[in-house]
């Protein structure tokens, strides 16, 4: 018996949207079209993988134990392909950048400047992300080769080196009790409510943008999942935003003032790549980072 990886993908949908409408949407495909190709997977296993009710869907004991397979067999596809793909770029001289607006900033610009000058056969692309940590997971998914990301560094897969570091700074409303000071101290910052990305960072993240003044996330804290939407929150007067110096030049804003963070360490920016790598593109672009960055580039 063999079980076709579209199939799998349709079930997968199902399965975690528990309503076939919404998993036809998801698919962009008719829900009839849906509802007959998931029948036809269950008559090739020969058993129902779903019962249905005209009020819902769930799953059988049979789907139950198919979901987890499904899952890993689905992914180890889609990281096959990857590879694949990014083998493909690499021989025809393509590379994939991920970037966030304030991430290497000035630094990066002269980095892309410099790699199109000495090496302009190669073309990049350029991959955006909205989260600190989803930098990082564009390359350890390889859906990027390289990205300008915020440290703390998250993967052991991970290669790094570091471009910049600069100051942290808060930002908050005009009229909130913080901004008549000149400077923030780390214990100004306990009992006043944290706007950032908690749902998305990871306890390594917490302690490097919010230590020593938190070190987990308290009731009191705001939850925004992007830059915008963290500073939306900060604009209605609702928390204080801890971000790296060059927000405060890309996300500039008159509903919010910036005042510079003391006695905690500066925020860094690396290029990261998969250590494992096997790409020239990859290998040129580190070695651009590296002149531009101003340190002696290794001995491979």
């Amino acid at each position: 018996m063999q079980l076709e990886l579209r199939h799998l993908r349709y079930f997968l949908a199902v399965a975690e949207e528990l309503n076939f409408s919404r998993a036809a949407e998801r698919l962009h495909i008719a829900q009839p079209a849906l509802s007959s190709q998931i029948r036809s997977l269950e008559t090739q296993l020969g058993t129902e993988l779903f019962s249905r009710t005209t009020r819902k869907v769930d799953l059988t004991p049979a789907g139950e134990l198919l979901l987890e397979d499904a899952r890993e067999i689905v992914e180890h596809a889609d990281r096959a392909a990857a590879k694949v793909a990014a083998a493909g770029r690499s021989e025809r001289g393509a590379l994939r950048v991920a970037f966030a607006a304030h991430a290497a900033g000035e630094a990066s610009t002269e980095i892309f400047r410099r790699f199109a000058e000495e090496h302009p056969a190669i073309e990049v692309e350029l991959v955006e992300s909205s989260t600190l940590e989803g930098l990082q997971r564009l390359v350890t998914d390889h859906e990027a080769d390289a990205s300008f990301a915020w440290l703390p560094i998250l993967d052991e897969q991970l290669d790094s080196l570091i471009v910049f570091s600069e100051p942290k700074v808060v930002g908050m409303h005009p009229e909130h009790q913080l901004a008549s000071l000149e400077e923030i101290r780390p214990g100004d910052l306990e009992r006043v409510p944290i706007v950032s990305a908690w749902e998305h960072f990871s306890p390594a993240s917490i302690a490097y943008w919010l230590t020593p003044f938190r070190h987990a996330r308290l009731p009191i804290d705001l939850n925004g999942t992007s830059v915008d939407e963290c500073l939306s929150l900060v604009a209605r007067g609702l928390g204080v935003y801890v971000v790296p110096e060059s927000v405060q030049r890309f996300y500039g804003r008159p509903d919010i003032v910036y005042r510079p963070l003391t006695g905690v360490e500066p925020a860094s920016v690396a290029l990261v790549w998969l250590r494992k790598t096997r790409n020239a593109a990859v290998d040129a672009f580190v070695d651009v980072t590296h002149e531009v960055a101003g340190i002696q580039k290794p001995v491979r």
